[in-house]
């Protein structure tokens, strides 16, 4: 069993500010790479890069494909009963591709299709948590400390782990990850393109309503940085926090995705919480003084960002007593069977800790009383069961 363990770290080596002053996006080899060169020289410093050779011996890898091409008859025969989110590039709604739910066997009929009469796009499709016995890949272990999914798995909620299918042509608009999270996408099949932005260079392409394009255009939006890149088959691309992007499918391609939160991550999290938080105040200013004010911003702030301020405080009080739990009874066991080292679980909750703390003394907790009083007592609690236990060992 792997063990995903770092230096010994402590949480004022985090940065408080990032430098994207990049050149390029790095390009390593999966062999040449240890996680913890990963945790240091990307995660904590929240730079993206692709990681060359990985999945080659997946049971998808060999199965999902014949003759290098997607093999539209073993999805037919092993998933077609299954439905999946497809996207229609005909119908554009609200400045994205409208869904529909579609038969896995119709869409590889379409897919078959040499004469395609529109562009359709399997995208979000859950197949790991409709087929938790299919174990056609393995969470790499750059990429196991993952407290999104983890979460998920124990509260047997949604998980953020998708498949992606697509023809040549086909594009997801410009984006940032749900809850300004990580992400990261392997191809099984095909080759992406990838336009990036670092953080803040997305306010420049944003119109006088505050609206971003689905797509960039270099002429219409000139002296913005981005970095374009090519995903291609066993390449692993890690997208960080807060970077804006949009993905091209150069040929017929599909990949494996995830969206996770970690220590290195939680921080953008919350940040990215409070700013959409204030624009939904923003948005409702005309509501201030009615009672049910805090309320409708939290719904909004939900509706907007993914989560509001009760579920990520769940979050963070689950990983924080999982983690305590771990280290007193030695148990190590964390995301997809990765055993987690000591030093990685203290700086889990050294950063936990740290989070929980700033909710406490948010005005809205503070002064509002806007957390339930049995979560804020959980919050309290945790946090300071995780700081007794951290200050003596």
């Amino acid at each position: 069993m792997s063990e995903i363990e770092i230096d010994d770290f402590n949480i004022s080596a985090l940065p408080e500010c990032y430098d994207y002053n990049l050149k390029t996006i790095e390009v390593v080899g999966a062999s040449e790479l240890s996680y913890n060169q990963f945790f240091n020289k990307f995660m904590t410093k929240n730079i993206p890069c692709i990681i060359k050779n990985i999945g080659h011996d997946w049971i998808c890898t060999r199965k999902w494909k014949k003759d290098a091409h997607i093999d539209h008859d073993y999805f037919i025969k092993t998933y077609g009963d299954l439905k999946a989110p497809v996207a229609d590039f005909s119908d554009i709604m609200f400045d994205s591709h409208s869904k529909t739910d579609m038969k896995v066997c119709d869409y590889m009929n379409y897919l078959k299709s040499r004469t395609k009469e529109k562009l359709l796009y399997l995208k979000d499709w859950h197949l790991r948590k409709l087929r938790p016995d299919d174990n056609f890949y393995e969470v790499p272990i750059f990429f196991a400390p993952d407290w999104l999914n983890e979460h998920a798995q124990d509260c047997e909620e949604d998980d953020y782990m998708f498949v992606y299918i697509g023809p040549t042509g086909t594009w997801t608009p410009l984006h940032a990850d749900v809850y300004r999270s990580f992400s990261w996408s392997i191809n099984i099949i095909g080759r992406k393109k990838w336009i990036l932005f670092p953080p803040g260079e997305e306010t420049k392409l944003k119109d006088k309503f505050g609206r971003l394009p689905m797509q960039f255009n270099e002429k219409t939006h000139p002296g913005v940085k981005y970095f374009e890149v090519t995903q291609d088959e066993g390449d692993a691309i890690f997208v960080p926090s807060c970077w804006y992007h949009e993905v091209h499918n150069l040929l017929d391609t599909v990949s494996i995705n995830h969206n996770w939160i970690n220590c290195c991550n939680v921080g953008h999290v919350w940040e990215a919480l409070q700013n959409v938080l204030i624009t939904v105040e923003l948005e409702l200013a005309d509501i201030r003084h009615e009672e049910d004010f805090l309320s409708s911003c939290q719904n909004l702030l939900k509706a907007d960002f993914g989560m509001d301020f009760t579920m990520f405080t769940k979050l963070l009080c689950h990983m924080g007593k999982k983690r305590l739990d771990q280290l007193k009874s030695g148990e190590s066991i964390g995301f997809n069977n990765y055993s987690l080292g000591p030093n990685q679980m203290k700086l889990d909750l050294l950063i936990i800790a740290d989070t929980m703390d700033k909710i406490c003394y948010h005005p809205l907790v503070i002064n509002e009383g806007i957390m339930q009083n049995e979560l804020e007592n959980e919050l309290i609690t945790t946090k300071n069961s995780i700081s007794q236990y951290l200050s003596t060992t």
